[in-house]
């Protein structure tokens, strides 16, 4: 090959290396473009022999469309697909428009998705370029990722409307045992608004969160890892047949809805018992007694010690009382514990009153943890899922974000959780179109015109560039985090 050899020198191996890189992309690019020209072709004789969706006429060659870029796995290539058109009603018509609606590929898609979900979207453009050798903007790489949204199955929301507007079962995932209690643990994560934190005229504003729900079901957990001394190490635990649930976009009323559906799913019946674990709050409690009247509602009692403490540290000579009186789930004996306390603080008696409020509202959740099927007393699956779902990715400095910025990746993020994204992407790989964006959104009515008079036909480019503005209307790809 000439790069192994010029000017009768010979060039290092990391050279060759480079060249051969580059050469084979090339070669990729090629054979992407040969097949997406064989398709097209294909797509096009095979609706000329079929008459115009219209108007029942005859369609007719239009020549080609102006050239689309489409991002794929060797880099950008530069593609025209054949326009058919009618000749009575002008009907226009880009047979193999869905091949490519998205101006990329599902399978760097996938790269792009990846990388964004473990690091900003500035540092996955900086892989992107030294892994791929794909240079593209920050902002492109927002807009493809959003763009993603297009494609998530809304079946949750369809079983969740099929169960309340029509009265239709879910499907059950899994068979419970009549003794084996489901659990459900929900917690919230408050993720910095974009519009507050770049729109904040000084350090006094109050500040803005875009609220993210989390919940994860299971129905017991097992012990993974023992320590080699049992008093002072810990035991590691798994939870067995888990499955999370997260939204940034719905209210809390929509969230508790899907929640139902999905207990049903996960094999909840009224011959099982439902916990429910939930740090206490007061429109969590109320959302469980309207939608789940028959579940025990337990009350973490990580979040009580650690209200407890604020009030009475451990070196106060009442500590140890409050610490029997929650170990024996005994909401009463903390409630006379907390008001002989007898703070001198002006603000440490606010605290008194809003720690016997707190333990007053949630004193049967507390007593629910003597019920002697429950085998879970802390909500540190909720925690833990609020941790991988949210918090790693949406919540380091100085991130923000907006809802529908963070939707789109929280639920990757959900179908990782769950161990359902790798056959999320092998599905998307082996489909030939967008379910979302059917064929008939690529063509156009033109209006018919005088004879001898030619009319320049809408391109395939324009009318893909005008869905995606439509697609994205009212959102600002600048919200992601940066």
């Amino acid at each position: 090959m000439s790069s192994v050899v010029e000017h009768n020198k010979f060039v290092s191996l990391s050279v060759l290396d480079i060249d051969l890189e580059e050469h084979h992309r090339k070669l990729r690019r090629q054979e992407i473009s040969d097949e997406i020209a064989v398709l097209d072709q294909k797509a096009a004789e095979s609706m000329l022999s079929k008459p115009c969706p219209k108007c029942t006429s005859k369609m007719h060659w239009h020549g080609k469309t102006k050239g689309k870029e489409v991002w794929t796995l060797a880099g950008m290539i530069h593609i025209k697909l054949i326009r058919l058109r009618c000749s009575i009603c002008s009907y226009l018509n880009v047979p193999s428009a869905h091949l490519v609606s998205d101006g990329l590929l599902s399978s760097l898609a996938e790269k792009f998705v990846e990388l964004c979900r473990f690091n900003t979207f500035a540092s996955a453009r900086h892989l992107l370029r030294e892994m791929l050798g794909i240079d593209i903007p920050v902002m492109t790489l927002h807009s493809y990722v959003h763009a993603q949204a297009a494609h998530f199955d809304d079946e949750i929301v369809r079983a969740t409307e099929a169960l309340y507007f029509a009265g239709k079962a879910p499907k059950v995932d899994v068979a419970l045992d009549i003794d084996t209690p489901l659990y459900l643990a929900i917690d919230e994560g408050l993720v910095r608004e974009w519009n507050w934190y770049h729109n904040k005229k000084s350090k006094d504003d109050p500040k803005k969160f875009v609220t993210a729900y989390s919940a994860v079901f299971f129905d017991g957990r097992k012990c993974v890892s023992k320590p080699k001394d049992p008093e002072s190490g810990r035991y590691r635990y798994k939870l067995t047949n888990r499955y999370g649930h997260a939204s940034a976009t719905t209210d809390i009323d929509q969230f508790f809805r899907e929640l139902v559906m999905l207990s049903y799913q996960r094999g909840y019946t009224s011959n099982n018992k439902l916990f429910i674990l939930t740090d206490g709050a007061r429109y969590l409690t109320r959302a469980i007694e309207t939608y789940f009247p028959g579940a025990v509602h337990l009350l973490d009692i990580f979040h009580l010690k650690r209200r407890i403490a604020e009030l009475i540290s451990e070196a106060h000579p009442l500590f140890k009382y409050t610490q029997d009186a929650i170990h024996a789930y005994n909401p009463e004996a903390l409630l006379k514990i907390i008001g002989a306390h007898q703070p001198t603080d002006e603000k440490d008696r606010e605290k008194k009153i809003e720690i016997i409020t707190y333990v007053t509202r949630n004193a049967q959740s507390i007593k629910n943890h003597k019920d002697p099927k429950t085998k879970v007393h802390g909500s540190a699956a909720a925690e833990k899922s609020v941790d991988l779902l949210i918090a790693r990715r949406f919540k380091n400095r100085g991130m923000s974000w907006t809802e529908k910025g963070c939707e789109v990746l929280l639920q990757f993020q959900v179908l990782a959780y769950n161990g359902q994204l790798k056959g999320y992407w092998e599905n998307r790989h082996r489909q030939t179109s967008v379910k979302t964006v059917q064929a008939d959104t690529f063509t156009q009515t033109a209006k018919p015109t005088k004879t001898g008079q030619r009319v320049k036909g809408q391109a395939y480019y324009h009318q893909v560039r005008l869905i995606d503005c439509e697609r994205t209307k009212g959102t600002n790809t600048s919200s992601f985090a940066k």
